[in-house]
C-alpha cells in the first residue's frame, strides 16, 4: 500500500514535471510514512510513497527496477496470490531478489506483458515504465479498490467551462476566450532547454533537489479536452479558422486527485458532474468535479507513449450470469471461497486487525480470519444516541467468536470538528455520511496496526440492500405497457409525502431504469437548489441497464449490476481508500476478490433476495440469504440472522438540534452562489428542522458537503498545511 505519483512527457519538445512530481508526492505523504524514492529519465518521471506491509526491509523500495533493467514500476496495493506467482517464477529460473509482492508483480510483466492484469489476485494501482520502447502501462484492479487519477496537458487551446467564483461564461457574453491552459492556477515549471535538445542517453537523470514551488507563479497545468466527462472541446488552436489540434504535451498521473491540484488552484468546475453529485450524492467516475482530472475506470489499462495520445481501454467487465433455480451446494461453495478468501488476505509481515460492526459482513469475516489470528483486534465506532451504535452489537460477536473489540464512541462535538478535514481527504465532494465515522474507527486501529480487513462488497455481490428486494406488485408492474403506468403516477401525485402508499405507486408506476440509478438515491433524483448542467444521472446508468437487458438478468442482478459499476466503485470504495488512508492504514476487502466474484455471480435470485427458513426460524432479513446460510457455520444465530444496520448516523438529529446553526451559517457564507440558489437552500434546511416529509436529512448533507467542500477547495478558507492535514514539504531528491 503506498501513494504513486508520475509525469510522462507527451510533445516531443516537452520535459516531465519534476517539480510537480516532487510536491504531489509529498502531499500524498500520509498514504506511505514509511520511504519514499523516485524515477527520472528524459521522458518520464516517478514518485513513490511507502506503506511497508509485506516484506519490511529495503527490499520493497519503489521505484522498483526490474532484474534485466528494463522496467520500472511504481505500485499502490497488494497481490495476494503472490506467493503462488512467485513460485512460478522460480520454477522459470527467475531470482527474486526480496520477498516482497511488488517484485513478483514486476517480474511476472516482464514475462507476460500486459496480459499480466488477468493473472493477479488482489487490489492494485500501478504504472510500469518500458525503458526500451519508451511505453508505459498503467492499470487498476477489477472493482476499483485502489485509485488511479490522471490528468493530461495540451497545448494552447480555446474551451469552455464554468469559473469557480464568477459567473458562467456564455457564448456570446463577450468575455475572452480561456481554454485549459486555464484550468488551475499556474505553477513553476523547471527551468531548461528541453529534453529534445539536450539529447537522448535513455538513462535516469542524475539526482538533484526540487524545491516545491510557489503557488502562483509561471507556468500553467492545462487540462484535458475530448475526454469523457470533460466540459471542454477538443484543444483549437485560438484564431486558428483550420482549428487545427494542439498536441498534448504531459501525462500526470496520482493515487489522489489532491495531488494533481492543491486547494485554491482550482478554477473550474465541471456542471454536468455537479448534476451528477447531487443525484447521487458522489461524482460517478470516470469523471470528477474538477476537470481536467479524470479517474481510470476500474478494470481499465492505459497505454502512453511520447509522441502519441494516451490509449485508455478496459480489460474485464463485471459478469453476472444467475442460476436459475437455488442450489443445496450454494452455501458450501460460499464458505469455501470465502474461507480462501480471508487466508490470503491475511498475508501481511505487519500488525493486522479487522473492522467489526453490527452486521454479517465484517462478523463473517473476523470469524474466518480468527480461525488463523486467534489475538484477532477488532475495532468499532459509535455514537451516544439510542439506536445509532452498533458497539454492543460488535461486543456480542466478538465475544462469540473469541476475538477482542475495541470500541470508541464519536461524540458531535469532535464529528464536525474534524468535518472539514475528513472533506479534504475525500477529493470530490461526498455525501455519504458514514464515511465520518469510517474515519475515527480507522483513526483508533491506526494506533495499534497497519492493516485491517472489512466487509465491503458484500452487499453488491451477495444482494445485502433491502431496495433489491420488490414487493410483488411492483415487479409486476414492470411487464406493464408505458400508457397504463400514467394512472398509477397521478395517483400517487395526489398522496401526500410520507403517507403510506406513494412510495409504491410511485415505484409501480415507474420503470426500474428509471427508478434505480444506485442505492444512495434509490432513483430519487435530486438537483433541489442546486444550478447544474444539462448532463442526467440516467446517461451513467443506461449502459449498464443495457448491458443488463442483454444478459437477460432479473430485477436483482440488474441493480447489483448498476452498483458494482457506480456506487461501489465511486463511493463505497473511495471512502475506505481515503478514509484509512487518511491515518496510513491499509484496508483490505475478502468479499472483493476475483475468485469470491465467480460465486457470487451464479448465486440465484433467491439465494440473493427471498423469504428463507433457515437455522432453525425464519431470517431476520430476507437479504444476502445463500451468505446467511453459509456463514451460521461460523457465526453465532443472531449475528448470521441480523438485519442491516448501514453504519447509522444520527445526522438528522443534529441538524435539527446544536448542529442546525453550523448547517446555517455554512449555507450562508460558502460563496456558492454560482451553483447554488442560497435562499431556496436556506428554505430547505428550514423545511427538514420543521419536519417536512418530503425533505430528508440526505438532502441537506448533500449541500453541505458540497459547500464546505468549496470553502476548502476553491476559496481556500481552510489551509491544510497550517492545520496538519497536510505534511510540510521538504525539497526531494530526483
Amino acid at each position: 500500500m503506498c501513494g504513486i505519483v508520475g509525469c510522462l512527457a507527451l510533445a516531443m519538445d516537452a520535459d516531465p514535471d519534476q517539480a510537480w512530481v516532487a510536491s504531489a508526492t509529498q502531499r500524498i505523504a500520509h498514504r506511505g510514512p514509511d520511504d519514499e524514492g523516485f524515477y527520472s529519465d528524459h521522458d518520464v518521471v516517478l514518485g513513490y510513497k511507502r506503506l511497508a506491509i509485506i516484506d519490511l526491509s529495503q527490499g520493497g523500495h519503489q521505484p522498483m527496477r526490474s532484474a534485466d533493467g528494463r522496467y520500472w514500476m511504481v505500485f499502490n496495493g497488494e497481490i495476494y496470490n503472490y506467493v503462488e506467482l512467485g513460485a512460478e517464477l522460480r520454477e522459470q529460473g527467475v531470482v527474486l531478489r526480496s520477498s516482497c509482492d511488488s517484485e513478483v508483480l514486476l517480474e511476472t510483466y516482464a514475462r507476460v506483458g500486459k496480459d499480466v492484469v488477468h493473472r493477479l489476485r488482489g487490489m492494485f494501482a500501478f504504472a510500469i515504465w518500458d525503458s526500451w520502447t519508451r511505453e508505459l502501462f498503467c492499470a487498476r484492479d477489477q472493482f476499483g479498490i485502489k485509485p488511479f487519477y490522471y490528468s493530461v496537458d495540451p497545448g494552447p487551446s480555446q474551451g469552455t467551462g464554468a469559473v469557480a467564483g464568477g459567473p458562467v461564461p456564455s457564448p456570446g457574453d463577450g468575455v475572452p476566450p480561456f481554454g485549459p491552459d486555464d484550468w488551475f492556477i499556474p505553477r513553476r515549471r523547471p527551468a531548461g532547454g528541453g529534453r529534445r535538445a539536450a539529447g537522448r542517453n535513455g538513462g535516469a537523470t542524475q539526482a538533484r533537489r526540487v524545491p516545491r514551488p510557489p503557488p502562483a507563479v509561471a507556468g500553467r497545468e492545462p487540462g484535458q479536452p475530448g475526454q469523457p466527462g470533460h466540459p471542454g472541446p477538443v484543444p483549437r488552436r485560438a484564431g486558428d479558422g483550420a482549428g487545427q489540434a494542439w498536441p498534448e504535451r504531459l501525462l500526470r498521473f496520482a493515487s489522489e486527485r489532491k495531488a494533481l491540484a492543491d486547494p485554491g488552484e482550482l478554477r473550474y468546475l465541471d456542471q454536468d458532474a455537479l448534476r451528477r453529485y447531487l443525484s447521487f450524492q458522489y461524482v460517478p467516475p470516470p469523471g470528477t468535479l474538477t476537470p481536467p482530472v479524470q479517474v481510470l475506470p476500474p478494470g481499465h489499462a492505459m497505454i502512453a507513449r511520447p509522441g502519441g495520445t494516451p490509449d485508455v481501454y478496459r480489460y474485464w467487465r463485471a459478469d453476472l450470469r444467475p442460476a436459475r433455480v437455488p442450489s443445496d451446494a450454494t452455501p458450501r461453495a460460499i464458505l469455501d471461497v470465502m474461507r480462501d478468501s480471508v487466508a490470503v488476505h491475511l498475508r501481511s509481515d505487519a500488525p493486522l486487525g479487522a473492522f467489526l460492526s453490527g452486521g454479517i459482513d465484517s462478523a463473517a469475516i473476523c470469524a474466518l480470519a480468527a480461525e488463523h489470528r486467534p489475538d484477532l483486534l477488532t475495532f468499532t465506532v459509535g455514537f451516544e444516541r439510542k439506536g445509532y451504535s452498533e458497539i454492543d452489537l460488535a461486543g456480542e460477536t466478538a465475544a462469540a467468536i473469541g476475538v477482542r473489540s475495541v470500541p470508541y464512541v464519536v461524540s458531535p462535538e469532535e464529528f464536525f470538528h474534524y468535518l472539514p478535514q475528513i472533506i479534504w481527504h475525500l477529493d470530490d465532494p461526498m455525501a455519504e455520511v458514514a464515511a465520518v465515522p469510517l474515519w475515527f474507527v480507522a483513526r483508533e486501529a491506526s494506533k495499534q496496526v497497519k492493516v485491517v480487513l472489512s466487509g465491503e462488497g458484500s452487499d453488491e455481490l451477495f444482494g445485502g440492500y433491502t431496495i433489491y428486494h420488490q414487493p410483488g406488485e411492483v415487479r409486476a408492474a414492470e411487464h406493464l405497457p408505458g400508457w397504463s403506468r400514467a394512472p398509477l403516477r397521478r395517483a400517487a401525485a395526489l398522496i401526500p409525502a410520507g403517507v403510506k402508499g406513494k412510495g409504491l405507486l410511485e415505484r409501480m408506476s415507474t420503470p426500474l431504469r428509471r427508478r434505480y440509478i444506485g442505492n444512495p438515491r434509490h432513483g430519487d433524483l435530486f438537483t433541489g437548489p442546486g444550478r447544474p448542467g444539462p448532463a442526467r444521472a440516467y446517461d451513467v446508468t443506461d449502459p449498464v441497464y443495457d448491458q443488463a437487458e442483454a444478459a437477460g438478468l432479473d430485477d436483482v442482478s440488474s441493480m447489483q449490476l448498476v452498483d458494482i459499476n457506480t456506487w461501489l466503485p465511486g463511493s463505497i470504495l473511495v471512502k475506505a481508500d481515503r478514509m484509512t488512508m487518511a491515518h496510513s492504514l491499509e484496508l483490505r476487502v475478502p468479499f472483493l476478490d476475483r475468485e469470491v466474484m465467480a460465486v457470487a455471480a451464479r448465486l440465484a435470485r433467491e439465494e440473493k433476495i427471498g423469504a428463507g427458513r433457515g437455522l432453525g426460524g425464519v431470517y431476520a432479513g430476507t437479504t444476502k440469504r445463500a451468505l446467511r446460510m453459509a456463514m451460521s457455520e461460523v457465526l453465532p444465530k443472531a449475528a448470521a440472522e441480523r438485519a442491516k444496520l448501514g453504519f447509522p448516523v444520527p445526522i438528522g438529529h443534529w441538524l435539527k438540534g446544536d448542529a442546525y446553526g453550523f448547517a446555517d451559517r455554512l449555507l450562508r457564507e460558502a460563496q456558492t452562489d454560482q451553483w447554488v440558489n442560497r435562499e431556496e437552500a436556506l428554505d430547505l434546511l428550514h423545511a427538514f428542522r420543521v419536519g417536512d416529509p418530503a425533505v430528508n436529512e440526505r438532502h441537506i448533507w448533500v449541500l453541505i458537503v458540497f459547500s464546505l467542500w468549496h470553502q476548502i477547495y476553491v476559496e481556500r478558507a481552510y489551509e491544510p498545511l497550517a492545520l496538519g492535514w497536510e505534511t510540510a514539504q521538504e525539497a526531494a531528491v530526483l
